[in-house]
């Protein structure tokens, strides 16, 4: 007895932790597949979705599938080993012994399990969608937190997850009854069939076909075998889980992307119209117009221009006119189908999209800083840079010395989106890790808006030195009072025209 009870807790634990390292590792890669898979579609189709519901998405739905593993996939096999082996076991006694275990372990795990299945498959499926919208709400409300404080609306988030979670509470009790009733029925029907084993077992002592010794082996046979079996139940309720989580996976992964990459017999490299070995940037924009969605206004109409490789271009005009949109096709973050934008003579769209990105660096408004130290937001621009390099980058800007006081220099945290940084510094931090690219290609989309005028000029200067000989193209609205730009731009109603 002492060996088998130690036996049973040693492969428990072994279960459990082969079972649960297998399926970490299958979630690691399904995370992993997950990023490749929405990579190509940001920034245009995931500004579609709310930031807390890609995050449930990426985690929360993640998470639910290691119930198919744990909860779905495992518990029928380990069933089928130890129904297998307990009515082999019985059936060694006698095959009516056998044959009525079988009975109950069918009843039991497959009448009881599809039953349930059928009680809870929509009710697990809208729980999924329900959280989802939940945790979205949470995400926007509390990224949004200080500014329902101020105006004392913080009831409006608790309103909306009350409404949310009240609207979960059918689906919760249905999968709380449709437990309670598998879990007695299951209670009941082991009972029985330990009964009924016992019952045979009698029978058989009595005819002198069985020892009397063995009788007390035949029920603790048949309620170990049970508990092999218990598990079905759920794995029903799982199994509708993991399919509405799955199916929210496969949804977003499916998405057509925006921008695709140029059969491998279109496509071209800048190194086929460049005998440089860093290509140069003479940028070519003819005809072009661009609206984002079909029914849509156009944004760009017809706008040409031509910026020589090395130039200080400034683009002006109005919020709407369709500044920053050129940015986001130089980029290749939208696809426009309608006239030609060429660097060195070579059609963008024939570009691969990470040639294309790597000849271009980007500098907006509202870029990303990581919660991480300044060294590793440097560090993006340029991971083999030196901390000598990296404070030629904020010199550069006008930030080496901010820098150098700070107590833990490179290495301070920026916070969240740059959150511990003024919008001064945040801004000039981004434009250092831009510098650091070396791209061909610089577009500044409102990138100094939080300077004063004479920090602007100053680091405007600073720029324009760390990038002599590549192009520079500065998005505005209104033009900077410095020497050395060699093209003013007007950009209004979609069309571009030189001043």
């Amino acid at each position: 007895v002492r060996v088998f009870a130690m036996t049973r807790a040693v492969s428990r634990y072994a279960e459990r932790y082969v079972g649960h390292l297998g399926t970490f590792r299958i979630l690691t890669r399904i995370r992993i597949w997950f990023f490749r898979g929405i990579e190509p579609l940001a920034p245009a189709v995931l500004m579609q979705h709310q930031s807390g519901d890609l995050l449930t998405r990426i985690i929360a739905d993640i998470d639910t599938l290691q119930d198919l593993y744990l909860r779905v996939l495992v518990p029928p096999v380990a069933a089928a080993l130890a129904v297998s082996l307990g009515c082999i076991l019985l059936a060694g006694f006698s095959p009516w012994l056998g044959l009525a275990l079988f009975v109950f372990v069918c009843l039991c795990g497959i009448a009881i399990p599809l039953a349930m299945h059928g009680l809870t498959r929509s009710s697990s499926a809208s729980l999924v969608q329900d959280q989802a919208n939940l945790n979205a709400r949470l995400v926007e409300g509390i990224t949004g937190i200080a500014d329902l404080v101020a105006f004392g609306r913080e009831d409006l988030l608790l309103g909306r997850a009350e409404h949310i979670t009240a609207a979960q509470q059918p689906a919760r009790n249905q999968l709380a009854q449709a437990r309670g009733i598998a879990a007695g029925l299951t209670a009941l029907l082991v009972g029985l069939a330990a009964l009924t084993v016992l019952g045979f077992g009698i029978s058989l002592v009595s005819s002198g076909s069985l020892e009397g010794v063995y009788l007390a082996i035949l029920p603790l046979i048949a309620i170990a075998t049970f508990e092999a079996v218990g598990p079905l139940s759920a794995a029903y309720e799982h199994l509708g889980r993991s399919r509405a989580a799955a199916t929210r996976l496969d949804e977003l992964v499916d998405t057509p992307a925006s921008v695709a990459e140029p059969s491998e017999s279109a496509k071209l490299t800048l190194q086929d119209n460049t005998s440089s070995a860093l290509p140069v940037a003479d940028l070519t924009v003819t005809d072009l117009s661009f609206r984002y969605a079909e029914g849509e206004p156009l944004v760009l109409q017809n706008a040409n221009v031509q910026i020589p490789a090395g130039s200080f271009a400034v683009i002006t005009g109005p919020s709407g006119s369709g500044k920053s949109t050129l940015s986001n096709l130089l980029l290749r973050f939208w696809e426009y189908s309608k006239g030609s934008i060429q660097l060195n003579g070579c059609e963008l769209n024939r570009l691969g999209l990470d040639e294309a990105r790597s000849v271009v660096a980007l500098v907006a408004q509202h870029d990303h800083l990581f919660d991480t130290t300044l060294r590793d937001n440097l560090l993006l621009g340029d991971s083999r840079a030196d901390d000598e390099r990296l404070f030629e980058a904020c010199d550069a800007v006008c930030l080496g010395d901010w820098v150098r006081a700070l107590p833990a220099g490179l290495e301070e945290r920026a916070g969240e989106n740059g959150n511990r940084l003024s919008g001064g510094e945040r801004q000039r931090v981004m434009i250092a890790r831009a510098l650091l690219t070396e791209a061909p290609i610089l577009i500044l989309d409102e990138a100094t808006e939080h300077l004063d005028e004479e920090m602007q000029l100053d680091v405007l200067r600073g720029i324009l030195r760390w990038r002599s000989g590549l192009t520079t193209i500065m998005i505005t609205h209104e033009t900077p009072n410095i020497s050395g730009i060699d093209l003013r731009l007007q950009c209004s109603k979609g069309t571009l025209s030189e001043i």
